[in-house]
């Protein structure tokens, strides 16, 4: 029998060694026997993040990771990435990528170079404590200005040879005309790259710090600018930084942005003519018309439409039903999805969008969005986005509840359906201390309360009514309702003061209990609380299900 039982022993060990995953430092978790490790959480929320948390932190990314990667192995694995709403969000991400990584060779690198980056690079790093003197001339901003663009030059040069670092707040109270900063010596406060526009923000950091800058104009007049003083700020790499960087260059150097874009834009359209049928986008529409009115939602309409017709084309591109859903994509993250009104508007649709889909195809062609980084950018973005859907959808879609199921829930949570305690008392409204205390005093030795309410309260719904006021609950009111809640019926109150000179006394009559209220008045109410309740559980259980489905194995060092 010893044997028996240590023999039994021995295998029970032994399995359970066998289940056992080997976890080191490196490895965070295993799901469905797949390694996880902190390289892969490196690589999903960046290496200088996941180096620089601190432990706890790390706990909250691994299971959000961990969250993120069962939820897109449930969707794939039930074929729901193919749900439309999720299969566009991704197909239009890619899509945004292809352009913006166009944008990138096309236009910034022609308009931006590296030296330039390192300038931007090198303003981020820090702010600046900058005074400015302003002078005005006539123009579309300062119409009432009577001082010529000549005059206003000359004037801020004669400042600009006067002023020194000691002298210049002073000159700024006596010369500036800006309304906001001149009582204040010129002083604009600590200002960050991109802040100011783009001419002011050049010249405030190409001027050495506790140095005075040469005149310069921008639309609001002629400027001369002081940084007074500088703090250095945490930046990131300029890698990690780049996206700031293209926005400051974008801001900085509008125009010139804008004219390589149109320059590009037109020789690409040029080489791929567009070429429209324009009875195909009358019949298309009047279909679509007509179908709409039946489904109400936009998308979906165009989904349920025939593939049938070829509404324009251009060199290797036909536009079809599909061309037409995939560009009203980009609209579904938006409140509401725009919608054609006419055949006219589906042509305009098609003509703004032959734009972009050049964009996207040409984009698609580079080099870049075969590279590592590039898939990560996009790898990333569909675990987010599954997870989200995963969360805000999958796990809702089955909650339908029955009229029975609403009514079972209300009986069940009476309580939270309480018509709440009510007081009902009289009230004398007056704007003067000395009258709020005589008539106390008058009330005291006798005389009727209701008879003075209507002589003296200030309040109309009062004097309408005797002074009794509509039974009211805790929180109404302010200090008068919250001396109310504190009396008993049959006492009056000394004068209580409400602020702006008011006084109030009160007479309370009678304090009405809580009361159930009547399904039928609630029912909304009582739909939403049940839908609340069952997502929180739905989502307490959700996961717990599919770390079970998945056999998720967390390392212990990564446990919350």
């Amino acid at each position: 029998m010893k044997h028996r039982f240590f023999l039994f022993l021995l295998l029970c060990i032994i399995g359970i060694t066998a289940c056992e995953k080997k976890f080191n430092d490196e490895t965070i978790a295993y799901i469905n026997n797949k390694k996880y490790t902190r390289d892969d959480l490196a690589n999903f929320y960046s290496a200088n993040y996941i180096k620089t948390a601190s432990a706890d932190i790390i706990k909250e990314r691994v299971s959000d990771f961990i969250n993120m990667n069962l939820a897109a192995l449930y969707l794939e694995e039930t074929g729901r990435f193919d749900d439309y709403q999720l299969k566009y969000k991704i197909q239009v991400k890619k899509a945004r990528e292809y352009a913006q990584a166009l944008f990138d060779e096309m236009i910034f690198k022609k308009v931006i170079d590296d030296k330039t980056y390192d300038e931007l690079y090198n303003r981020i790093k820090s702010q600046k404590l900058t005074y400015h003197i302003l002078v005005f001339y006539n123009n579309s901003n300062n119409p009432d200005v009577k001082r010529t663009e000549k005059e206003a030059f000359v004037l801020i040069n004669q400042i600009r040879r006067r002023a020194t670092p000691e002298n210049f707040e002073a000159l700024a109270k006596e010369y500036s005309e800006d309304p906001i900063s001149r009582n204040k010596g010129g002083e604009l406060g600590w200002v960050q790259a991109g802040q100011m526009i783009a001419v002011f923000d050049s010249a405030l950091f190409a001027t050495k710090t506790g140095q005075i800058s040469p005149p310069f104009k921008t639309s609001y007049g002629y400027h001369i600018v002081y940084p007074k003083r500088e703090q250095s700020l945490a930046v990131k790499s300029k890698e990690e930084e780049m996206p700031r960087l293209k926005i400051l260059a974008r801001k900085t150097w509008p125009d010139l942005f804008i004219e390589r874009q149109k320059e590009y834009i037109d020789s690409l359209v040029a080489e791929n003519p567009i070429t429209l049928y324009p009875d195909a986008i009358e019949s298309y529409y009047v279909i679509f018309d007509s179908l709409l009115t039946q489904k109400k939602d936009v998308f979906e309409t165009l989904l349920a439409m025939p593939d049938t017709f070829l509404l324009a084309e251009y060199p290797g591109r036909q536009v079809d039903k599909n061309w037409i859903v995939d560009y009203m994509a980009f609209f579904l993250d938006h409140q509401k999805m725009p919608r054609f009104k006419s055949p006219e508007d589906l042509q305009a649709f098609i003509e703004d969008n032959h734009i972009l889909d050049l964009l996207v195809q040409e984009g698609s062609k580079l080099p870049i969005v075969n590279s590592v980084d590039f898939q990560k950018e996009i790898d990333r973005y569909i675990l987010q986005t599954a997870h989200a859907y995963y969360y805000s959808v999958v796990i809702y879609e089955d909650i339908s509840p029955t009229e029975e199921d609403l009514v079972r829930y209300y009986v069940r949570n009476k309580e939270k359906y309480l018509s709440p305690k009510k007081v009902l008392v009289q009230e004398i409204l007056v704007s003067d201390s000395s009258l709020a205390f005589q008539l106390h005093k008058e009330i005291k030795n006798g005389a009727d309360f209701a008879t003075l309410t209507q002589i003296y309260t200030e309040r109309p719904a009062g004097k309408r009514n005797r002074g009794l006021l509509d039974p009211f609950s805790q929180g109404q009111y302010g200090e008068m309702g919250k001396k109310a809640f504190e009396m008993n019926p049959g006492e009056i109150s000394d004068p209580i003061p409400l602020g702006d000179n008011k006084y109030s006394i009160i007479n309370v009559i009678e304090f009405y209990p809580e009361t159930p209220l009547a399904y039928e008045q609630i029912k909304k109410k009582v739909a939403k609380d049940y839908l609340e309740e069952k997502r929180d559980e739905l989502r307490e259980n959700a996961f717990t299900t599919l770390y079970e489905k998945y056999d998720v194995h967390i390392n212990p060092l990564y446990q919350k």
